[in-house]
């Protein structure tokens, strides 16, 4: 295990975890997140797990979560911390397979009897580990765009991000409505074979076709490194799709390049989900296709961010500082997830000084009441600011790097979204969005 410092901040970084012994597993329900059981913050440091691919074909996923706890732990930590418990950050690498998920989920807790929250949890392990940091009453911020969560028993999920199927009407949306072109008519599906980016398939399929479109091929694809794709790109020219629909990290930038060689130095325009957003993912297709046709060629979807206000300033200011301990950490500055993250572990440490308890059976249910607010809450953008104000016996609704959140019965907090591009230097580039009427249309098309 290596130890990693920086002022405030504490990394452990975990090889891949070994399976627990079968006591330690059937000890884990029981297990609590705290070192304090009973009344009050009690001491010693407090612990953010970040459970996520760090390796595999979706290693790119778990560097953006750590950025988000390399940033939110220095805004608790320089303000007091949590009634004086510092925070630390420790990643556990899940590979993107739930083999390898569920003894590191196990690992974590049965480890660590300090974990304020968990980040991370992506659709490649969410249905596995979720349950089991349920069980052990941890508050959890997750990464899945499943379905199944959207309506899901579990206490201590909460999900920030809406589910995939909106992120793939979304893009159906772009295809059907977007600003820089006539209405695409027929469509290549191509995402990965893992099981986070198959959940975009049957809602864009359901979607598109509906509503007078074609799939000219649904093509899911190996992410295995190495792989060149000279096969199924060809196969997917043949279709002769007019767009292609697309996630597939990791493997992006091989696929789009034979895509450009095999069509004559020509590419199709490709929309992306909104984890195409990302920085590492720009890189890679960069490097393959030029920047002049990922900025022609590329249309997206996220959330609609200011990436402004009080909260931001201070997100983006502790993210640059992140850079002595891990040098990626500012190209996160634009990342919803990381933004998300953030606020989510921020919310948890208002909690648990809001209801002056280490007990996460206390303070869970006071994340999503900070979260969406109450009559004469007063907004804060900050943990000090927050802090203050519930000293002054206030109550508080957090509006966050992310905005504000509006988390329904499930925990599952919902906002819309919108169409963009990218710039040159890799911004993010708001473009439009679609109509009530247009979203409407989508999802009755959709099936909700």
């Amino acid at each position: 295990m290596e130890l990693i410092r920086i002022p405030g901040v504490e990394v452990r970084r975990v090889s891949r975890t070994a399976a627990l012994p079968a006591v330690a597993m059937l000890l884990l329900a029981a297990c609590g997140g705290s070192s304090s059981t009973g009344g009050g913050l009690g001491t010693g440091d407090l612990l953010v797990g970040v459970i996520a691919p760090f390796t595999g074909a979706d290693a790119g996923l778990g560097p953006a979560y750590l950025a988000a706890c390399l940033a939110a732990a220095p805004s608790i930590n320089n303000n007091g911390g949590v009634g004086g418990r510092q925070v630390k950050c420790q990643q556990f690498d899940t590979r993107g397979e739930p083999a390898d998920a569920v003894p590191a989920a196990s690992q974590m807790i049965a480890s660590n009897h300090n974990l304020m929250a968990v980040v991370g949890c992506t659709s490649d392990e969410a249905a596995t580990v979720a349950p089991i940091i349920d069980r052990a009453h941890i508050p959890m911020f997750c990464m899945t765009g499943q379905s199944e969560f959207n309506k899901t028993a579990l206490k201590y999920f909460h999900r920030l991000v809406p589910a995939d199927i909106f992120d793939a009407y979304a893009m159906v949306g772009y295809a059907l409505y977007g600003p820089k072109h006539q209405a695409y008519q027929n469509a290549a599906l191509v995402f990965g074979n893992d099981i986070g980016s198959q959940a975009f398939v049957a809602p864009a399929t359901n979607a598109f076709t509906k509503l007078g479109g074609k799939i000219a091929i649904n093509q899911p694809i190996s992410l295995t490194p190495g792989t060149s794709y000279r096969t199924e790109v060809a196969q997917m020219l043949a279709s002769h799709p007019d767009v292609i629909l697309t996630e597939a990290l990791g493997a992006a930038g091989t696929y789009l390049k034979e895509v450009k060689t095999q069509n004559g130095g020509q590419m199709i325009p490709f929309i992306g989900t909104s984890a195409t957003i990302d920085p590492t993912w720009f890189a890679d297709v960069k490097a393959a296709i030029g920047v002049d046709d990922l900025v022609k060629y590329y249309a997206g979807v996220d959330l609609g961010y200011t990436f402004s206000g009080p909260a931001y300033t201070e997100f983006i200011t502790n993210l640059n500082a992140a850079a002595s301990t891990m040098a990626d950490a500012p190209k996160y500055k634009q990342r919803g997830s990381t933004l998300h993250l953030y606020d989510g572990i921020i919310m948890t440490a208002l909690a648990m000084v809001e209801t002056n308890s280490s007990d996460p059976t206390v303070y869970n249910p006071e994340i999503k009441i900070i979260a969406n607010g109450t009559s004469g809450a007063t907004d804060v953008h900050t943990y000090k600011e927050g802090v203050d104000a519930l000293h002054a016996g206030k109550t508080i609704r957090f509006m966050g790097a992310g905005g504000q959140n509006n988390f329904d019965q499930y925990n599952n907090s919902q906002s819309g979204y919108i169409w963009v591009n990218y710039d040159a230097q890799g911004n993010e580039i708001p473009i439009g969005q679609m109509t009530p009427d247009q979203t409407q249309k989508i999802s009755a098309a959709g099936g909700i």
